[in-house]
């Protein structure tokens, strides 16, 4: 009998522990369940969404699905496409009503100039500008090649992968600023709409660097340049090779002219942002007034350095020496070229 009554009390001490130890899994096990939950939120994947605002335009129905193809309207990918790069940190501009744009940090009023003499559409170099230091960031595009960022689908859909990921833009904002003039000719680098450094610079000759704004889209550590220069010549040879030699000659700003072939290697720190016109260091004596081909020429450190601080997509914007914002109409504009200056 005995026997039997401490086995008994075995088993109650048994079963008491399991009930203890049951107790005490459970109460933990709520809290894990819970957290698991909410990383399955959907909220979860885009956690700054509610810092910067942007939750509203990104959840709107326009910016909705997977998939953009060419049967949905362009201005709807168009408009996504703007919201994905405000949102990763590549875009600081927004629409704030017909041409006038606002940035998310203070800049200069000569900026805000320049950039509401562009549209807000697919061919505004800002946004343009956006998606090529996006394309580089991401790794679609490669050192040295040609960056064309085409609004469309493709680019809204690597956009939207992007933004899941937490993938923001690292670097700050970065605007190259030339300002032409006939002395003191200048580059500034703005970083976030502050001015960070300022070097003298020489533009083309016979107003042969139009005024404008681009973007970085080609760069090179060394590279060899090639093409024509002109050279201020006397109306007595304009006229004589004019005759003999008609594509020899032309006239810039007023100027009588002949193009001669140049070929130069080992120019450094290349950035070119308007068709063959390039931010770069080539050695001169001085700087600081217009004597080049066209590009944007820059003592070896100052180069060196904006080489280093700014990349594809950078904002490049020229003026002249009246200090007007360079519109669209200007870069597209080029050098008078006369078939006679006495015409």
């Amino acid at each position: 009998m005995r026997l039997k009554t401490r086995y008994i009390y075995i088993i109650i001490a048994f079963i008491s522990i399991f009930i203890l130890a049951a107790a005490g899994f459970m109460k933990y096990l709520p809290s894990a369940a819970k957290t698991s939950a909410l990383l399955k939120k959907p909220g979860a994947a885009l956690p700054e969404l509610s810092e910067y605002n942007l939750s509203k335009p990104l959840s709107l129905p326009l910016c909705k699905g997977e998939r953009f193809n060419a049967q949905q309207s362009g201005q709807t990918v168009f408009y996504c496409t703007v919201k994905y790069l405000q949102y990763l940190r590549y875009l600081p501009v927004s629409s704030d009503g017909p041409d006038k744009y606002k940035f998310s940090f203070p800049v200069p009023d000569i900026l805000h100039r320049v950039a509401d003499s562009y549209g807000w559409n697919p061919q505004n170099p800002f946004i343009l500008g956006a998606a090529a230091q996006y394309l580089k960031e991401s790794g679609k595009i490669r050192g040295g090649e040609y960056a064309k960022p085409q609004i469309g689908g493709a680019l809204l859909s690597e956009l939207k992968e992007s933004a899941a990921k937490g993938e923001f833009d690292p670097n700050p904002w970065k605007w190259v600023l030339v300002r032409q003039a006939e002395k003191n000719e200048t580059v500034e680098l703005y970083e976030n709409g502050k001015e960070i450094f300022s070097s003298p610079a020489n533009t083309g000759e016979f107003a042969t660097t139009p005024d404008g704004t681009w973007y970085v889209f080609l760069r090179f550590h060394d590279t060899t340049m090639s093409g024509l220069s002109p050279k201020r010549i006397s109306m007595k040879i304009y006229e004589s090779l004019k005759t003999k030699h008609p594509g020899m000659v032309g006239c810039l700003d007023g100027h009588p002219i002949k193009w001669v072939a140049y070929d130069d290697s080992g120019i450094k720190y290349v950035d070119y942002f308007n068709k063959g016109i390039a931010l770069h260091y080539i050695p001169r004596a001085h700087y600081g007034f217009p004597q080049s081909a066209g590009c944007i020429e820059i003592p070896e450190q100052n180069a060196r350095f904006l080489h280093k601080n700014i990349g594809y997509g950078t904002i490049v914007t020229v003026i002249g020496s009246a200090g007007n914002a360079g519109t669209k109409k200007q870069a597209e504009g080029t050098a008078s070229t006369g078939k006679s200056c006495t015409e």
